[in-house]
């Protein structure tokens, strides 16, 4: 067993916040990259404590449902916890989401409350009948009024008191948080994750390496990547310096103006030059998910600092890790081994651990993972076989139990981080009228992982003159976040397919480049 697996020391999240604050007092735990905004740790548990009176007053009550539509900024984690507190469950939301991705959410979810910011607040107003969805009384925007009077974040907050409160029930056990995720059925699922999977994951991941001083969060919030770095802070007392949204750019800038000790990496980071100050950086170590195997050791040389590998699912948490002390498997290929509080399988077909080496299906349990999915039974049944969740990843283990990543049985894209679901582009662009039938498939890219490629199949009698790219690109504009948006478009006759009828996209993969087709980015066909 390992040494983190004897006892997580908190019960609940609320009891964490409460005890960095006895804890760490009056140092920072947040600055915010830009305003310059800083709040303690202190400040921070009492600030969560007027936001949960505030929202309490307004009817947010045990099990209640709040959606929450914020950037990164402070009233994000304040709100989580407040929403702890009550015993609430928060539903994040994307920010770049659109009318329609947005109401999908907010009614799969049965969210009655909506948390808002201003920047966000016409996504919600395209949407139709949307006070019979949340009544406008429930809808709290965070910024500048909204023109309806729609109450005030920052107001109802400031006037309300923080005063404990006392609401009995509230344990690791309690529903959290409903954290949609994208997978290959089309619209996203939401994991049904408990207080504990969240104490679990922070204290995890706080430990896997040497404690950080000041870390950098610039993937959002709503992600897990944000998160579990925001409840770090809270274990070993880090101060967070907080970006609204991820630039590369201005990554190298960061790390120097605000002497980071740790942070994520990708391929596109370890391919940029040395850059000035780099020598003054002191990283404890870099988190990586799926770099390319050729860079690590040049990302240890560039910021003479351990790199080490991460797997993890929304489902699960943290589920693989190469432990800090594993130098030499560094840069092997390998996920690492199974995370505390984890137990990992490599499953064939007939539900039998596959011969090391050989490839299977990634299966995975312990404390914590999610409950399933929300209101999608059959989802959950397919997903689990007893306690073991089936992940859609193929994977092998080697002879002394390191874990590698072969593949994904799912049909998803994976573009800077951001899982899209090949399905729901399928539905958007299916809408377009022309259009007969669509395939989305990933193609590889240097700087994004993936990207995404939409095949078009035209009604008969119809051409790419009627719908062009440029219309089929502000189709799926108006449907989807800017993240989804295909980049590559071509037109097909017909699609290959399977002996049961279904598209065979490996065949559509295989070549995904070779033919003509519409760059987006380049505003052209290559």
């Amino acid at each position: 067993m390992s040494v983190l697996e004897k006892d997580v020391p908190y019960a609940s999240l609320p009891e964490l916040a409460d005890d960095a604050a006895r804890r760490f007092g009056e140092s920072l735990m947040w600055v915010s990259i830009g305003d310059n905004t800083k709040i303690t740790f202190a400040e921070f548990a009492s600030q969560t404590l007027k936001c949960a009176n505030a929202l309490r007053s307004r009817g947010v009550e045990p099990g209640t449902h709040v959606a929450v539509m914020l950037p990164n900024v402070p009233a994000y984690g304040i709100t989580w916890i407040a929403l702890a507190r009550l015993g609430a469950v928060m539903v994040p939301v994307n920010t770049q989401y659109k009318g329609r991705e947005l109401e999908y959410v907010l009614r799969d979810s049965d969210s009655t409350f909506l948390v808002i910011d201003e920047s966000c607040v016409d996504a919600f107003h395209g949407i139709e009948n949307r006070d019979q969805i949340v009544p406008r009384a429930r809808v709290v925007v965070h910024g500048a009024a909204d023109e309806r009077n729609t109450p005030n974040w920052h107001r109802i907050v400031s006037e309300a008191s923080a005063t404990p409160l006392d609401v009995p029930g509230v344990d690791a056990d309690t529903l959290m948080s409903i954290q949609y995720t994208s997978g290959s059925t089309g619209f996203p699922k939401g994991c049904m994750l408990t207080q504990d999977y969240w104490l679990v994951l922070g204290y995890v991941r706080a430990h896997q390496g040497p404690p950080p001083k000041r870390l950098l969060i610039d993937k959002p919030l709503s992600y897990m990547g944000g998160m579990w770095r925001f409840l770090v802070c809270l274990y070993v007392g880090s101060t967070a310096y907080v970006a609204r949204r991820y630039s590369l750019s201005a990554l190298q800038q960061r790390l120097v103006d605000y002497d980071i000790d740790f942070f994520g990496s990708t391929d596109a980071v370890a391919k940029l030059p040395d850059f000035p100050g780099i020598e003054k950086l002191n990283i404890a170590w870099i988190s990586i998910a799926g770099l390319s195997k050729g860079l690590h050791a040049s990302l240890e040389r560039k910021f003479n600092a351990p790199v080490r590998e991460l797997y993890g699912l929304t489902e699960t948490g943290s589920t693989l890790y190469m432990p800090i002390e594993d130098a030499a498997m560094s840069g092997s290929g390998s996920c690492g081994l199974p995370a505390p509080y984890r137990k990992c399988r490599v499953v064939g077909p007939d539900g039998n651990d596959v011969a090391h080496g050989k490839i299977g299906e990634l299966w995975v349990s312990g404390r914590g993972i999610l409950q399933g999915y929300y209101n999608k039974p059959e989802a959950t049944r397919d997903a689990f076989s007893g306690v073991w969740l089936r992940t859609g990843d193929l994977f092998r283990q080697d002879e002394n139990g390191y874990f590698y990543v072969q593949g994904r049985i799912k049909d998803s894209i994976r573009r800077s981080g951001e899982n899209i679901s090949a399905r729901e582009i399928e539905s958007v662009a299916s809408g377009i009228p022309g259009v007969f039938e669509t395939a989305a498939v990933a193609v590889p890219d240097k700087l994004r992982g993936e990207e995404v490629k939409l095949y078009l199949v035209l009604q008969p009698g119809v051409t790419s003159d009627e719908v062009t790219p440029p219309r089929v690109i502000s189709y799926c504009e108006e449907k989807l976040a800017a993240f989804k948006v295909p980049r590559y478009i071509e037109y097909i006759d017909e699609f290959p397919r399977t002996s049961s009828g279904k598209i065979a996209k490996h065949q559509l993969g295989g070549d995904a480049m070779n033919r003509k087709v519409f760059d987006r980015t380049a505003k052209g066909w290559r």
